[in-house]
């Protein structure tokens, strides 16, 4: 692609694969009608944040649709990108660490003022978010605890319903304590 023509920014989103409930994260990722992707696991989210750096300078906006855990997002069991290691991790888990040298190093680049929404549960409460802001250098909103969608009309509205909030995380430090309980995805 010739660099004069190629964009600036890529919005993405991702619907992480491996754990189950695989189609109603298809459905939202489309929903936002943006870019979607389909990483297994940590290593290959990382690798799909790299090839769009390559070809779209920056990632602007990213909407991660997944099941998750307190220290981070569940792709194939054991194999998520997360903010610290266990010993029961495989060897295709990749960590915020890793996410934070890729951007040292310029593999990958994330826009100013970029967005991370991440619509797993409880991402907040061992600092899984905070790190990803910082590592980001932008703005990251996540749940407190458990999230669901919003249903009416026999369909998702687009909104997600967290059982205690929302908050937002900018830079590594959390900005809004409190955001409400509902927090729209598209």
């Amino acid at each position: 692609m010739n660099g004069a023509l190629r964009a600036s920014f890529v919005d993405l989103a991702v619907s992480a694969q491996g754990y189950g409930d695989e189609p109603a994260f298809d459905h939202r990722a489309q929903m936002t009608r943006t870019v979607v992707v389909k990483p297994h696991n940590g290593k290959e989210l990382l690798e799909i944040l790299a090839a769009f750096t390559r070809t779209h300078r920056a990632v602007r906006q990213v909407r991660i649709f997944s099941h998750a855990y307190p220290r981070g997002v569940i792709m194939t069991d054991m194999s998520g990108f997360c903010h610290n290691r266990t010993g029961n991790d495989t060897s295709l888990a990749a960590y915020v660490a890793d996410l934070e040298s890729a951007v040292a190093e310029g593999r990958i680049a994330f826009a100013p003022n970029c967005t991370v929404s991440l619509f797993g549960c409880n991402l907040t409460s061992e600092g899984f978010a905070l790190k990803l802001s910082q590592a980001v250098s932008g703005t990251v909103i996540a749940a407190t605890a458990g999230v669901c969608p919003e249903i009416a009309g026999g369909r998702e509205t687009g909104v997600f319903i967290a059982s205690t909030r929302w908050q937002k995380f900018v830079r590594g430090r959390l900005a809004v304590p409190n955001l409400g309980r509902r927090y729209r995805a598209w």
